[in-house]
């Protein structure tokens, strides 16, 4: 039986650095540290947030995905669900993280349902969202379900 997503991983040039990202920027806890044996990985970092687990991975020769490369097939963001957006985004612009989309709403202006069985979520309500970026230019979305 499949009881949701564990975990997600990225790769990371700097562990460090993107350890202290994650926990200032997003307020996830680094829960476990591993050195790895298995070839191209470092050192493993595991990050959590009430049911949310973040595995970073550092990598001996690091390569940065190029900008166009976000519209294709594959994993475009990481989205955070949030209670406030607005104090969030205050928060970590305060961090000096610059938005690379400053916060909006999608809603039935741009989008409409198909289908649905989310209880509580209509999009014409809309979904308000900001998107920034990690040290290594992976995408970060913040959503707040209206």
């Amino acid at each position: 039986m499949i009881k949701g997503v564990d975990h997600i991983a990225i790769t990371v040039s700097d562990l460090e650095k993107s350890i202290e990202f994650y926990t200032k920027v997003l307020e996830l806890e680094e829960v476990m540290r591993l050195k790895s044996k298995i070839p191209g990985i470092k050192e493993i970092a595991f990050l959590k947030s009430q049911n949310t687990m973040l595995e970073l991975l550092a990598i001996e020769k690091p390569e940065r995905r190029a900008q166009e490369d976000l519209m294709k097939v594959g994993v475009k963001h990481l989205c955070f669900g949030v209670k406030d957006i607005a104090k969030e985004i205050d928060r970590i612009k305060s961090l000096g993280i610059k938005m690379v989309e400053d916060r909006h709403v999608l809603n039935s202006e741009h989008l409409e349902t198909i289908s649905s069985k989310l209880k509580g979520v209509d999009i014409r309500r809309g979904l308000e969202r900001a998107v920034f970026a990690d040290p290594d230019g992976i995408l970060i979305e913040l959503a707040e379900w209206k």
